[in-house]
């Protein structure tokens, strides 16, 4: 977990003074699936850790599956630490899994023990014919109390900087296990906003800080845009907009965030969203035309800040306008500062 925890505690855009949000995290982590494969050779045994919290609500569902052309049966144990080395031995245990299965089949549950958890799969039993295996495994796995109070504190410290920034009716931040690497945010009303925890996790694997806050801030695009009732609220090139804006708007820090987002969108299966877009009618670009708007719009600078300054800098806050027309830094306005701070007396 302590990839997981040094993510959620990157808070890039600004902190300062207490804000009004709830931050709600669920005491559930749902991890996203992680596929693997594996040959298990005959008469022997291959011991694959889980990811786990050690505690006893640890969950798992684990699909197990053979490409043998005949031989497709194999035996398959989740097991805590004691169970496996008694397993290992040839005493009795206790697990949860089968022996001699024919493949697929799908090990489901939790087993009553703390620490860590593995998956086994045995064909000891075999004399000649080796097996290859494909696992998919899904976990629910519980936070602690300090995981879910810093969890929420990165969040909040999140929205903190965005409220000192930017003028817009408060909203609710939720992270909670969604069944999906994603994030969503309740753009024609509330504004509250969703981050699934299957998301962190696969984030979390590659340590890539500044996907997550990309992805935080194209969810705060899809919310403000919606609570100042402009148009495009619901366009997901938009909300990519605002968020490499707020980013570039951040200084070289944030352009790092965002060229560390990018690796993200690299690593995803375009054959697979144009399936997702067929059948669900997801309204996201591609990945690749993702990874292109965003350069595009990075190469352009200045140009592409001061446009999304005519939107944004009406709903600055006094103390954010003062400071660009004081201190003015790349992509600034001051002129356009300065007719907005007019305007409001």
């Amino acid at each position: 977990m302590n990839n997981l925890v040094r993510i959620l505690l990157v808070t890039v855009i600004l902190i300062s003074t207490k804000a009004v949000a709830q931050v709600t995290v669920s005491p559930v982590m749902a991890l996203d699936q992680q596929v693997s494969n594996f040959v298990v050779n005959a008469k022997s045994m291959q011991v694959i850790p889980l990811p786990t919290s050690g505690s006893l609500q640890d969950s798992y569902r684990i699909k197990i599956d053979a490409t043998n052309a005949v031989y497709k049966d194999i035996t398959a144990y989740i097991l805590d630490q004691r169970n496996l080395l008694m397993y290992q031995s040839g005493q009795a245990f206790s697990g949860l899994g089968y022996q001699k299965a024919i493949a697929p089949f799908i090990i489901q549950g939790s087993i009553p023990f703390t620490g860590p958890k593995f998956l086994i799969l045995d064909n000891r039993y075999a004399s000649i014919i080796a097996k290859k295996v494909n696992i998919t495994i899904e976990a629910k796995l519980l936070l602690t109390s300090s995981q879910q109070q810093k969890t929420q504190q990165s969040f909040e410290a999140l929205y903190t900087g965005l409220k000192k920034k930017l003028i817009f009716p408060d909203f609710n931040i939720r992270v909670e296990p969604c069944g999906q690497i994603n994030a969503f945010s309740d753009s024609f009303g509330s504004g509250d906003i969703h981050y699934c925890t299957e998301t962190i996790s696969n984030l979390a694997r590659t340590n890539n800080e500044g996907a997550f806050t990309a992805i935080f801030l194209h969810e705060v695009g899809h919310s403000l845009l919606g609570l100042w009732g402009v148009p495009g609220n619901n366009n997901e090139d938009i909300a990519d907009e605002f968020a490499t804006y707020v980013l570039m708007s951040s200084g070289p820090n944030g352009y790092a965030l965002l060229n560390r987002s990018l690796e993200f969108w690299q690593g995803r299966d375009s054959l697979a969203e144009i399936q997702n877009m067929l059948t669900s009618g997801d309204r996201h670009s591609l990945s690749v035309q993702r990874i292109r708007n965003i350069k595009e719009n990075m190469q352009r600078g200045e140009a592409f800040i001061k446009r999304w300054n005519t939107l944004i800098y009406p709903h600055a806050t006094e103390e954010t306008l003062y400071a660009i027309i004081k201190n003015p830094s790349y992509g600034d306005d001051v002129a356009l500062a300065e007719k907005v701070i007019s305007e409001r007396k």
